[in-house]
């Protein structure tokens, strides 16, 4: 019995159905319907609450396990379309390999249970983790789409849709609706027709309609797309819509619903012409997803394809028209490749190489001049740090005593908890900085070593030019060390900053003092956040600039205010301190 199988029979045995038990579980249906496909596999703490909810003893998910590796067989060389299926076999497993909780979670977690001990018999002993049969780069085809952007669609009359000019009924028998920011209204109407020879047909629209300010105060409807045949509006059918803030610099929706008798499912991504009028995007299946695969700060549209066992990534290039198609055909990978399945996996954040005995990660993907390119496996990517990917980081690794010299793509030897790279660091600090000030850094120099990262505009500048320092605690693999930031602005007699205080988000009216706006920066912050909140005080007054921010659990940090023009603010900030008590 497979995980899938296990959690759909559990969930009808208690008279479930995907959207009740998505609900307690809190994640999407879909993501309930791709575990009982077998097409994806719940994170640890899912299955910790599965097991709760559906009364699924521990251990069945153990002996899911077994069963699926007895049933694993080795690839046919003269049937290279096994691979594929071998693939969807076990995509399921490559969650066991990894860290799939999200990131600032990610700092408190325990390290990846061991793989299993058991003793295979020799002739199934699983070859090393190497990868050696595998190349640097896996090679993609490349097509070119002109319609990108816009889709032509075609022209629909109004009789399609006898109701249309009543904005009332249109509202009263719409099944979904959304609204882009300038008032014009988007929704899907089921609706009965016969305008062929063909019969009656249950039909689904997608409408839009123009700000009411700019009608004469009424909603005037239009026909935007023909989305759905033979809708019924059961658990299937159900329609979904959920907006995306620059995909590939576009805003909008993402439509989700049956395209014809609720067996294939898909996805419009809808977005509006510079007059304001929406377009489509594009149309993908519903099991589409929004990741930053080459890790330049815009996300891709990732997909599987119905036609063959595959994979399609969606990317633009900035002035060129249209976007980029790369596709990851299955059917012709090398059979030397069998042991290890490449795959999307939108729970560890991006595709990729899973050993197929082990069911170990082996590497990540990244996509580079056309091909999806391998480097180290790490419990970081660049969906951890979405607002900072777009930053030029140059690294300097010959710094006497702030450098240890490693390459920033490599793996940290000395982090025992979690798999983290230096460049990975530098990121997930200007991700907190952004957090904090809402600032973006577009170019700078970076040196790090164990305790942290170091920024400057200038590669010889941080011993004492730093605008930024990171000084990661001991679960980066620092022993001694309590987390610390410092920020250099560029208002206080420090014109090498980037950081100035006029563009920084600042405190909201209300948070007045420096104690108000301290609460106020802490509620702002990932890695420091914590606990809650209790109390920020200015101290020993004989330090008049020092202050104590206490938490309800007792924890201490101490933080240094400066008192500028635009109010009391944030230059350090150190802790937590266990108990309150300051041990460095």
């Amino acid at each position: 019995m497979t995980y899938g199988s296990l959690i759909k029979q559990s969930r009808e045995d208690l008279r479930l159905t995907q959207e009740q038990l998505a609900e307690q579980l809190d994640v999407s249906r879909q993501a309930v319907s791709k575990w009982e496909a077998d097409l994806s596999r719940p994170t640890r703490e899912k299955l910790g609450r599965l097991s709760e909810i559906l009364n699924i003893p521990p251990d069945a998910w153990a002996q899911a396990d077994a069963e699926i590796r007895a049933a694993a067989q080795p690839p046919d060389t003269s049937r290279p379309w096994k691979l594929a299926t071998a693939f969807l076999a076990t995509a399921c497993l490559v969650l066991a390999g990894c860290l799939t909780i999200s990131l600032w979670p990610k700092l408190e977690a325990a390290p990846a249970a061991p793989p299993s001990q058991e003793v295979l018999p020799p002739e199934e002993e699983p070859a090393p983790l190497t990868g050696s049969a595998l190349p640097g780069a896996f090679p993609l085809t490349v097509r070119r789409d002109y319609d990108f952007g816009d889709l032509p669609f075609g022209e629909y009359g109004d009789s399609w849709i006898p109701f249309l000019n009543d904005w009332e009924k249109v509202m009263e028998e719409e099944i979904w609706c959304g609204w882009f920011p300038d008032g014009t209204r988007l929704s899907l109407i089921p609706v009965t027709a016969s305008w062929d020879e063909t019969g009656q047909h249950s039909n689904v629209f997608l409408l839009y309609a123009p700000p009411a300010e700019a009608t004469g105060g009424t909603l005037e409807y239009h026909i935007l797309l023909h989305v759905g045949e033979d809708y019924t509006g059961d658990d299937h059918g159900s329609p979904e819509g959920e907006p995306f803030t620059n995909l590939l610099g576009y805003d909008g929706f993402k439509i989700t619903i049956s395209a014809h008798q609720n067996l294939y499912r898909s996805a419009y991504y809808i977005t509006q012409r510079s007059d304001g009028t929406p377009c489509v995007i594009t149309r993908t299946d519903a099991a589409a997803y929004e990741f930053d695969v080459d890790e330049d700060g815009l996300p891709e549209i990732i997909s599987s394809i119905d036609t063959l066992p595959g994979w399609e990534i969606t990317d633009t290039v900035e002035g060129q028209e249209g976007a980029f198609i790369y596709t990851l055909d299955y059917t012709k990978t090398p059979p030397e490749w069998g042991q290890y399945l490449l795959g999307f996996d939108a729970e560890y954040g991006g595709f990729v190489v899973v050993d197929g005995n082990l069911n170990s990660v082996v590497n990540r993907c990244v996509l580079r001049n056309g091909e999806l390119v391998r480097v180290p496996a790490t419990d970081y990517s660049a969906a951890d740090y979405p607002d900072a990917a777009g930053t030029k980081v140059t690294f300097v690794t010959d710094v006497e005593i702030l450098s240890d010299g490693l390459d920033p793509d490599e793996l940290l030897l000395y982090t025992s908890a979690v798999r983290i790279t230096h460049r990975q660091q530098a990121y997930l600090a200007l991700q907190e900085l952004y957090n904090l000030t809402g600032l973006k850094v577009e170019e700078c120099y970076c040196t790090a070593c164990e305790h942290g990262v170091l920024f400057s505009l200038l590669p010889d500048g941080f011993s004492q030019r730093s605008f930024f320092c990171f000084d990661f605690d001991a679960r980066y693999g620092s022993l001694d060390h309590i987390p610390t930031l410092y920020i250099k602005w560029k208002e206080l007699d420090n014109d090498w900053s980037p950081l100035s205080l006029a563009d920084a988000v600042r405190p909201e009216p209300g948070a007045e003092g420096a104690e108000e706006t301290m609460l106020w920066y802490y509620n702002r912050m990932k890695v420091f956040s914590t606990g809650k909140a209790e109390s920020a005080n200015r101290g020993d007054p004989s330090y008049a600039n020092l202050g104590e921010l206490w938490l309800e659990n007792g924890d201490l940090y101490n933080y240094f205010m400066e008192d500028t023009e635009y109010g009391p603010v944030l230059t350090s900030i150190t802790g937590p301190y266990p108990d309150g008590i300051v041990n460095h």
